[in-house]
């Protein structure tokens, strides 16, 4: 559990972003998207490659396509040295979708595979673009100016991903959908925390500036490394806490959903161990516990599975 004074909370985020390197993929695995797609996951994103294979056959190929897109996405970042540069990456996605619904598809094996799920599927277009739009405020290395523009983030470039998969699966429960937004919103705050450590050593602080104006801390004393200064780890204690409240909300509605659309859920149970490891390691994201792999958590996610819980 996470103890905040008389407050207690369960924590869990992700980790650093990792740089796509496309000369480590094998020649099978280019000429084969759907392949290239999960090992793409694979590689930079652990946790959800984890929570994909979890979910139902149905949708497990189509899924690894869409958090390849979002793979791709989040890493402009560590990709490029200049704004605008980074923006004409994003544009070439955003570019890429809109050719997607009209069969244009360019050769690229992550474009090739979202083309399969748009002509099979017909996700929503929007939602794509919000995953990309999502990523556009890292490139400008500024710290976010709020609490509630980091759980924008998150919605977009998270709960678009749930709710993808839920219409992949047909749903429309209203319960579902609104799980899947809550989860997204945890997720944004979380990864904010867990890739401060990352960020600070490339002199890059996306903290809200409202709480740090509000502790009187600056971006510099985070960037230097904060975590043994608690107005740092109060900072961190008001995001963790509202991380928790959106979780809570996700999970209160799991008792009105079917169990397919739980699994599409799991990725709460990845966050919660984060936020509960950050409890203990009482609010400091450079606690060395915090920066190494679950070995639990494929465990955990089989046995939730199991009992239809996330």
């Amino acid at each position: 559990m996470f103890s905040f004074g008389h407050v207690r909370f369960k924590l869990s985020l992700t980790q650093r972003p990792l740089v796509v390197n496309r000369r480590n993929m094998s020649s099978s695995t280019r000429g084969n998207p759907a392949q290239y797609c999960l090992e793409l996951v694979k590689r930079t994103d652990h946790e959800h490659f984890l929570t994909n294979l979890l979910l139902p056959d149905t949708i497990r190929t189509d899924s690894f396509a869409i958090r390849a897109l979002n793979t791709e996405v989040s890493g402009v970042r560590d990709n490029v040295s200049d704004r605008t540069i980074g923006l004409v990456r994003m544009q070439f996605w955003k570019d890429t979708i809109d050719n997607l619904y009209e069969n244009k598809v360019p050769q690229h094996p992550v474009a090739v595979q979202l083309h399969k799920v748009i002509n099979q599927n017909k996700p929503s277009k929007e939602l794509l673009l919000r995953m990309i739009q999502s990523r556009e405020q890292f490139l400008s290395d500024k710290p976010f100016d709020t609490l509630e523009q980091v759980e924008l983030y998150g919605e977009q470039a998270f709960s678009s991903v749930y709710l993808l998969l839920l219409e992949l699966l047909g749903n429309d429960s209203g319960h579902a959908k609104h799980a899947a937004t809550q989860l997204g919103k945890c997720e944004g705050l979380v990864t904010i925390l867990r890739a401060t450590p990352y960020n600070a050593a490339k002199r890059r602080c996306y903290l809200p500036s409202d709480l740090l104006l509000e502790q009187e801390v600056s971006s510099e004393k985070v960037i230097r490394g904060g975590g043994e200064e608690q107005a740092v780890r109060d900072v961190v204690e008001v995001i963790a806490g509202r991380a928790q409240q959106h979780l809570d909300s996700c999970r209160f509605r799991m008792k009105y959903m079917e169990k397919d659309h739980k699994l599409v859920l799991l990725p709460a149970v990845a966050v919660d161990a984060y936020l509960d490891r950050l409890s203990k390691a009482q609010c400091n994201l450079w606690d060395k516990s915090l920066h190494s792999r679950n070995s639990w958590l494929p465990m955990s996610l089989y046995w939730h599975k199991f009992k239809q819980t996330y």
